[in-house]
């Protein structure tokens, strides 16, 4: 796979994550459910990107695997919440933590894999750093107020994520004429 289209894959990831994400902050709280809803059709998205672009986007065979895997339990999760919104809440609040923490780490690693061939990669260590601090106060229950809180906070992460991606693919797009 030629660097350019790499990016231009990553860059469509970070749009998706991007408008995932300010959709989640933008929805008017009028329920918890609504934001259920929201939050699940989010994260069906995404999984179902994310395991689709995982077999595009060759690159090794760990990669293959390991973005199936998130993809299927980003889609898992969505499911989840929306078929059952409210009887296993504190369940799905904790997969909703832990994906921000797996997430972190593949992006820390990810971004080692960057460092030597890609401008600003910086960004996408900053983004892990926020988003294991994200999933380790919902794992340990800071944002109790309701789940309203966690959908905010989740809505952040995602943008925050997309913002980085497509930063680093804006940058170093124009550093590969293919």
């Amino acid at each position: 796979m030629s660097e350019k289209r790499f990016l231009n894959c990553l860059m469509v990831e970070g749009f998706m994550l991007f408008i995932l994400g300010i959709c989640i902050l933008i929805i008017p709280k009028l329920t918890s459910l609504s934001y259920g809803v929201m939050l699940s059709g989010a994260f069906i998205t995404y999984g179902i990107y994310k395991a689709i672009n995982s077999v595009i986007n060759r690159y090794s065979k760990l990669h293959i695997s390991y973005g199936i895997i998130m993809g299927l339990f980003i889609s898992t999760l969505g499911i989840l919440i929306l078929f059952v919104p409210k009887i296993n809440l504190l369940w799905l609040v904790a997969f909703i933590g832990i994906y921000f923490i797996a997430n972190s780490i593949s992006s820390a690693v990810y971004s080692y894999y960057l460092r030597g061939g890609y401008n600003f990669w910086g960004c996408e260590i900053i983004t892990s750093v926020i988003l294991f601090i994200m999933g380790l106060s919902i794992l340990l229950g800071i944002p109790v107020m309701s789940f309203y809180m966690v959908t905010v906070l989740t809505g952040i992460g995602m943008t925050l994520k997309g913002a980085a991606e497509i930063s680093l693919s804006l940058i170093n797009i124009n550093n590969y004429k293919v």
